[in-house]
């Protein structure tokens, strides 16, 4: 994070903006004190910080506050800038009871055009991967809530900003996959036949019934503050199939027998009447889709010693779904 000391904004700006946010969201009237400010230990996409500040006389508030500062990258559209991530909280998250961490708004620097995002800064959290075999459940099940709670999104149309996931998006994934694979094909001579039976291998992922999902729901996206579980980094979030935020919390961490533990707390706290028929195809085209994905967003990555194990997993994959 040292490298973006030099693009968070000045003092006078980020009081100047979080003034305006407070105002926009009903606790403005009261002057603005910076108490301290510091680095996120946090890695993120966007420069991010820690601001404590105090309105009037209150008690000292604690923000996480992330701003855009000229960064471009998107992952080929997967993830949204800040401005998105606002949108998120702002129309999504934060009409939720109880949600955390709270949306304390966010501001357009008018001299940059760059976004910036406050939110509450959870203070003590843990990533629910230190809580042992237990927080990959409660992350679970969380998020089969919140699926359930924001089911048939293509209906309402304050979530028709959100970033849709069709075969057209999947197709671009294989695509550069295969692409970029170049003289990884004589390695890995099933890969071009694996890419080209893909749309229907993937096709379980457009049955299933569609719903907001956080699209990077990795433990280290998953914060336990308080006994309550807190998804945080939502620049990802999309119109998908729910089970790839399943997919992608339980992939690779845990024992068979945890993966298992997290798939029968989402079944039963989504589908209490049962899991649809397709549910088992369904997760196995969330996990192709994942190795496609970080495979096919960086030619350099594909071709990276680090990404060795997701061609493995494709290879087991599809073994498994009966395509190679």
């Amino acid at each position: 994070m040292s490298r973006f000391v030099s693009k968070l904004p000045g003092t006078d700006a980020l009081r100047k903006g979080l003034a305006a946010a407070f105002r926009a969201n009903g606790l403005g009237g009261k002057p603005v004190t910076l108490v301290s400010r510091e680095l996120s230990c946090y890695s993120t996409t966007f420069p991010c910080e820690i601001v404590t500040c105090q309105l009037g006389r209150t008690t000292p508030l604690r923000l996480f506050c992330k701003y855009t500062a000229g960064v471009g990258y998107t992952g080929h559209g997967h993830r949204g800038r800040v401005g998105y991530e606002i949108a998120v909280y702002r129309d999504v998250l934060a009409p939720m009871k109880r949600f955390r961490p709270r949306f304390y708004g966010s501001y357009l620097d008018p001299e940059t055009g760059d976004d910036w995002l406050f939110l509450e800064y959870l203070d003590g959290s843990l990533r629910v991967g230190k809580l042992g075999v237990s927080g990959t459940p409660r992350a679970a099940r969380w998020i089969a809530r919140f699926h359930a709670a924001t089911e048939r999104p293509l209906e309402n149309r304050r979530l028709a900003f959100l970033n849709q996931y069709d075969w057209n998006y999947y197709r671009a994934w294989v695509q550069r996959t295969n692409e970029f694979a170049g003289s990884l094909h004589r390695r890995y001579p099933w890969l071009r036949t694996l890419c080209a039976r893909s749309k229907g291998l993937l096709a379980p992922l457009l049955e299933m019934p569609p719903t907001v999902i956080h699209g990077e729901y990795y433990q280290h996206n998953v914060l336990y503050h308080r006994r309550k579980v807190c998804p945080v980094d939502w620049e990802s979030a999309a119109i998908g199939s729910g089970l790839i935020d399943l997919a992608m919390l339980t992939e690779g961490w845990w024992s068979d027998e945890v993966v298992q533990a997290c798939t029968k707390q989402y079944q039963r706290t989504r589908w209490p009447e049962g899991a649809p028929p397709i549910f088992d195809q369904a997760f196995r085209a969330a996990n192709l889709y994942i190795n496609f994905r970080w495979l096919g967003d960086e030619k350099r990555m594909t071709h990276s010693r680090s990404l060795r194990h997701r061609f493995e997993r494709l290879a087991r994959l599809g073994r498994e779904m009966g395509a190679i």
